[in-house]
């Protein structure tokens, strides 16, 4: 544990600088700061590195380079998206208070898994070690991607021609970053897949708070399956609007499409390369999904979305840090939104509002778990030890 508070200090420390005026930022300026404590521990057992930085939203904005005056574009529907080029959707930002955000992601980032970290780079020669994100749909994990191809590279694994992702961080999983973490070393993801050792890649698994991430999965499910419509949606219970169900009776299930497991040149099983999983509702899902990956008995990682706004140059620096990485020296932010603007991302909220958006208590919950069926319903289901142990606000 020493060691790995130690070469996290370190990589912290390797970042200071400020960029005025960039699109690029560092992590600010090391007299101006705290010590680094990495002794810290909050009630989950989770070791807490204490921010160096300002979590004000204007202090952040500012050392992203981010100009909040001009207003944003908040994050829509793809229908809506394609409407906008009719119409204007930008609206003016109200940052959201600290108090606000720290009511309901705390005072402090929440890594899971920072104590295998050592296991990790102990088991995987210095240029065989790889990472990159994981993580359901709506979880941020280009977010992730992007930072770290800014921020973070292995010096050792580009010392050496030839190799594949040369930097040492992959767009994703080997095994494909949105499934299941049983299909890791039994499937080989169709992009970026091909090659890569399983054991060699550490993952970065996205998680997010399932509340803005339900009303992210309304607007944009991806290949989540079940039938939910724009006046009710999550439908964890059924009410008038679902059809063919009777109101307040049963729960929403939900089919989520994944790749059928198949490895290398192997006969997929399936011709049309579908595996249906179902789930008895969108909390089901948020609930199987991370539990499996928190139980999970390899090295890993679990981070918060909400950490890579509030919390973004501690937070890259540990990761990197973890899966033997170097820092680069000046910290860069992602300003637009990391999915891009095409296909089923088009609509995707950039930096700016998704600090309005997620950063405020009110917008929390605005327009979502309306139904008093609903609201009981994630309250008595939504997982307590998840919830907890990454440290989200209670519904």
């Amino acid at each position: 544990m020493a060691v790995v508070d130690s070469m996290a200090a370190d990589a912290i420390n390797a970042a200071y600088e400020y960029n005025v005026g960039g699109n690029s930022s560092n992590i600010g300026d090391r007299d101006h700061h705290p010590a680094f404590t990495p002794d810290l521990r909050n009630n989950a057992g989770q070791k807490i590195i204490q921010s160096r930085y300002s979590m004000e939203p204007i202090d952040v904005l500012k050392r992203a380079g981010v100009d909040y005056s001009s207003g944003f574009v908040p994050s829509i529907t793809v229908r809506e998206a394609r409407a906008a080029k009719k119409s204007n959707h930008r609206k003016q930002a109200v940052l959201p208070t600290l108090d606000e955000i720290q009511a309901m992601y705390g005072n402090h980032s929440y890594t899971l898994g920072l104590d295998r970290c050592e296991e990790f780079r102990e088991a995987v020669k210095p240029e065989h070690r790889l990472m990159g994100p994981a993580g359901i749909f709506n979880s941020a994990t280009n977010l992730l991607n992007k930072l770290l191809k800014l921020n973070c590279e292995n010096k050792e694994r580009k010392k050496i021609k030839g190799y594949k992702a040369a930097t040492g961080m992959l767009l994703q999983a080997p095994w494909g970053k949105h499934n299941p973490v049983s299909w890791r070393m039994h499937h080989e993801a169709a992009v970026g897949g091909k090659g890569i050792e399983h054991a060699h890649f550490l993952p970065i698994v996205m998680i997010k708070d399932p509340i803005t991430w339900m009303a992210s999965m309304c607007r944009h499910p991806y290949e989540a399956r079940w039938r939910h419509t724009k006046e009710h949606c999550p439908n964890l219970v059924p009410n008038k609007y679902d059809k063919g169900r009777r109101p307040g009776k049963g729960e929403m299930g939900i089919r989520v499409k994944f790749a059928t497991q198949h490895i290398g040149d192997e006969p997929i099983p399936d011709r049309s390369n579908k595996t249906f999983v179902h789930y008895d509702s969108l909390v089901d899902l948020w609930n199987t999904w991370y539990q499996q990956w928190q139980d999970a008995q390899f090295p890993r990682l679990m981070v918060r979305f909400e950490d890579l706004m509030f919390h973004a140059e501690e937070t890259v620096s540990q990761v990197c840090t973890c899966g033997g990485g170097t820092m680069k020296r000046k910290f860069r932010y992602v300003e637009d939104s990391a999915k891009g603007q095409f296909g089923p991302h088009e609509g995707s909220a950039g930096f700016l509002a998704s600090m309005v958006t997620y950063g405020n208590s009110t917008l929390r919950m605005k327009g979502i778990l309306t139904e008093s069926a609903d609201l009981f319903f994630a309250r008595e289901h939504l997982s307590k030890n998840l919830m907890d142990t990454f440290g989200y606000a209670a519904v």
